[in-house]
């Protein structure tokens, strides 16, 4: 069975299923690769139901790419705590990432793909702006450490993309039937790297 889709609140059941089962294919074979026979064949419906819903392989990638990384940032930021230590902050953050990542696993690698990959300028314009905005939250938050005491002097940016690096390739080892949930594992992230800017 497919995982849940991210944001699928209000959609019909059919739709749903088409946006689950077209991320996992989507997930497994990259966009060039798949064919609106293969998802419409997935989910056992003919093609011509599927363009009914979704006019292009196109239109329906691009929905579940930019869905998917929106409520990332939503879920993530709604997880920050409003007061505290900036170190409980980021690791609050990188939670959220995670467990966001093991909850809707192949939309995560989709929306990953075609981050880099989308033809359409202004989709590109627009996941970048949306991703830079990620990048500078988690960078006001160590500059928050920084300037509390609790961190080292360091680069913001590059200990902000250490940190993303390290949660944005997990897809490409992680198993999700193995001890370890994906939180267990950026909370082990977190310890090592907070050990690295914590002072002595």
């Amino acid at each position: 069975m497919d995982e849940e889709y991210p944001g699928e609140e209000g959609q019909s059941d059919r739709v749903r299923e088409i946006l689950r089962t077209g991320a996992r294919i989507f997930a497994q074979k990259g966009f060039e690769r798949t064919s609106m026979r293969d998802i419409s064949d997935a989910c056992g419906i003919s093609k011509a139901l599927l363009y009914h819903h979704f006019d292009s392989k196109d239109n329906l990638y691009a929905l579940i790419a930019y869905n998917s990384a929106q409520h990332l940032y939503d879920f993530v930021y709604q997880r920050i705590p409003a007061d505290g230590p900036a170190g409980e902050k980021i690791r609050a953050f990188m939670v959220a990432m995670a467990t966001f990542f093991e909850d809707h696993r192949w939309a995560w690698v989709a929306a990953s793909t075609a981050f880099w990959s989308d033809p359409d300028r202004h989709r590109m314009e627009l996941r970048i702006r949306n991703r830079k905005e990620l990048e500078g939250r988690l960078r006001d938050l160590i500059r928050e450490g920084i300037a509390s005491g609790e961190f080292n002097d360091t680069d913001p940016a590059m200990t902000g993309r250490l940190i993303l690096s390290g949660i944005n390739w997990m897809h490409r080892w992680y198993n999700p039937d193995g001890e370890l949930r994906a939180a267990d594992i950026v909370s082990t992230y977190f310890d090592t790297i907070y050990n690295g800017l914590a002072k002595r």
